[in-house]
């Protein structure tokens, strides 16, 4: 699971220059194009640098925050997970005092720092984070907009994990309905949400409403197969 890389200001596309013309955009740019190719090294390498450049900068530099948490991700993609919460930490904290503690930008450190803990099996830190952070979404986007869809699956899947069926089921069951007002009753998007519930289900023992639940993706199937033309027969 990939974290979420941070980004302030304008992305310049340029390539890492000598070190006495480098600016914290271009290293942060090249630290970010490394990553998504997949060059974890090469990225902490340009984070590294773009921190060490930042050395006289004030404490409250968002700058900061955001160079803190892309080392952080690249700690994680190598498998140094110490690492990768001490700087998913330190961004957090700094976000907060920049930000305030219900901004929205706070929303990201949080789910970074709870997929590391849930990669790492550690359900009971990840789920206040994740908690939190559906908390503070609400707050500005409502508590029915389809963007709260991932984290109360995600929430549930914790639950779940964790054996806390009547915690989990709730979620689910949210997530479902927001789905279902924002996106139709056969959008095929519900489908995993349906499974992940059916899932639950069973866990539970509660075979016939999972059965239910089976039937109600299967028309959705269906249903979206007979709404894409047919292809036509080739000709001779």
């Amino acid at each position: 699971m990939y974290a979420l890389i941070l980004i302030l200001g304008m992305v310049l596309a340029s390539s890492p220059v000598q070190a006495e013309t480098e600016s914290w955009k271009t290293l942060n740019t090249a630290g970010m194009l490394a990553y998504k190719e997949r060059n974890f090294a090469m990225a902490q390498e340009m984070f590294h640098r773009a921190l060490h450049l930042l050395g006289g900068a004030t404490e409250l530099d968002p700058r900061i925050a955001t160079t803190l948490n892309n080392l952080g991700a690249t700690h994680e993609a190598l498998g140094e997970y110490e690492q990768a919460e001490l700087r998913y930490r330190h961004a957090l904290t700094m976000i907060e005092t920049i930000q305030g503690p219900d901004h929205p930008d706070i929303v990201v450190g949080l789910n970074n720092l709870a997929s590391l803990y849930f990669s790492q099996k550690a359900f009971d830190k990840a789920e206040p984070l994740w908690q939190r952070g559906l908390s503070i979404s609400e707050g500005f986007l409502g508590d029915a907009h389809p963007h709260l869809i991932q984290t109360l699956l995600t929430l549930g899947l914790v639950a779940q994990a964790q054996n806390k069926f009547d915690q989990a089921e709730p979620y689910y069951l949210r997530a479902i309905a927001i789905g279902k007002r924002s996106l139709g009753d056969d959008h095929p998007s519900l489908i995993p949400l349906y499974e992940r519930y059916a899932s639950l289900l069973r866990q539970t023992n509660r075979e016939e409403e999972a059965q239910v639940v089976d039937r109600q993706v299967e028309a959705i199937r269906a249903t979206n197969q007979l709404s894409f033309p047919q292809s036509k027969p080739a000709g001779d």
